[in-house]
């Protein structure tokens, strides 16, 4: 039997732009986690930026419940109450989206646990609880929702093309190179050369050691796909930096949910470890991060040398984009781009976003706007770019 879903939404704490398409992409995602049969969006309809979203909300069957701004914290306990109502009004209904970032939804979250009910959290990444979305079956910042355009895709595309070419070139100059050095050698070797082949066939390692197991890790060793765990390493330690900032106490847990908010795509396995611990203690083995046990628990700080080291690939990849945007700029004579003339530039720079751990251009365009170096609009149906007046400050 197909799932019942729920959508409950605190509208002032997740706000998208009315022209996002973001309630295009809530449709499909909702689409995935069964057949929606309630959704209900709670805040100040007064509010004059509300106002063409909220004509939309209601053409699109959602049911718009006004709360007041005089009345402190109302919509959350509105939301709360008729959350627990579903449990008991509405018991067919199995999974409730969320959409909101507040910590204060902590306690509803357990009650809807406690009742069999799973709960899937859209918010914004700027200004979630990562407390809060640790205790979700899943969690998404609201971007990653609203469908791409074809131009993204295509951008996508090039950028794998390019990226084939330029391994093929690498490979085809490693073998040239290969050739040259092996040439003289074998020239000079001779017999020794072909004894040492012999050995080699044989399984047995030759007695300068370069037998098949030699050949073997070689080959392993060029092989190897896997991204530089010195990028996730960095990636950590920005994820607990930010939570540091912003007050917060960086537990093991936390501390994963913001860096996964940072990239979505991150998955500590891609990097050879067994689990998220693994991944952690290794950082701090490299010096990346501390550990410090406080009240029976884990929290993770930074350690201010390891962030003033070398700038990092991520780090100089958000330079470089906000250099294309500033050419961009220039050239045009506007300050929004599409992510077409952006992929272009950015190839022309050599700026590989899948090597840096994004499995699409969106993915690295989204991440740079978490991060606020640029804002992103969405707008009859695609992205545009732009840098934001006041970018942070390029890292040294």
């Amino acid at each position: 039997m197909e799932d019942k879903v729920a959508i409950l939404w605190d509208i002032e704490n997740v706000t998208p732009s009315a022209n996002s398409q973001f309630l295009e992409g809530l449709k499909e995602y909702t689409e995935h986690l069964g057949k929606l049969t309630v959704c209900r969006v709670y805040g100040d309809w007064t509010k004059g930026y509300l106002g063409r979203l909220s004509r939309q909300l209601s053409e699109n069957g959602f049911e718009l419940i006004h709360i007041p701004v005089a009345r402190k914290n109302s919509a959350d306990i509105s939301l709360i109450t008729n959350a627990v109502e579903l449990i008991y009004q509405y018991p067919h209904i199995t999974k409730i989206v969320l959409i909101t970032g507040d910590a204060d939804f902590r306690p509803l979250l357990y009650t809807l646990r406690r009742n069999g009910k799973s709960v899937h959290i859209i918010c914004n990444s700027s200004n979630a609880s990562e407390e809060l979305l640790s205790l979700a079956d899943s969690f998404k910042d609201y971007r990653e929702i609203i469908p791409g355009e074809a131009a993204e895709e295509a951008a996508d595309a090039a950028e794998e093309r390019r990226v084939r070419r330029t391994r093929r070139k690498s490979r085809e100059s490693e073998r040239r190179v290969g050739l040259e050095i092996r040439a003289p050698e074998e020239a000079e070797e001779g017999g020794e050369a072909r004894e040492a082949a012999g050995l080699e066939e044989a399984g047995i390692p030759s007695a300068s050691g370069q037998g098949r197991t030699s050949t073997l890790c070689k080959k392993t060793a060029q092989e190897d796909t896997r991204p530089p765990v010195d990028l996730a390493f960095r990636l950590l330690a920005e994820a607990v930096e930010t939570m540091e900032k912003q007050k917060k106490k960086p537990g093991m847990g936390a501390v994963k949910v913001r860096l996964k908010m940072l990239n979505p795509s991150f998955d500590e396995k891609a990097f050879g470890f067994k689990s998220w611990n693994d991944f952690v203690y290794a950082a701090r083995d490299r010096g990346v991060i501390d550990l410090k046990e406080e009240d029976q628990a884990i929290y993770l700080k930074t350690k201010p040398k390891a962030l003033a080291e070398q700038k990092t690939p991520l780090s100089l990849a958000f330079e470089t984009l906000l250099d294309v945007l500033d050419a961009l700029t220039r050239e045009k004579g506007k300050d929004t781009h599409s992510l077409a003339s952006i992929s272009t530039r950015l190839a022309d720079r050599n700026v590989d976003w899948t090597a840096l751990g994004y499995k699409r251009l969106k993915d690295f365009i989204l991440s740079a706007a978490k991060r606020d170096y640029i804002d992103v609009i969405f707008e009859n149906g695609g992205y545009w770019v732009r840098r934001k007046k006041e970018s942070p400050q390029k890292e040294s």
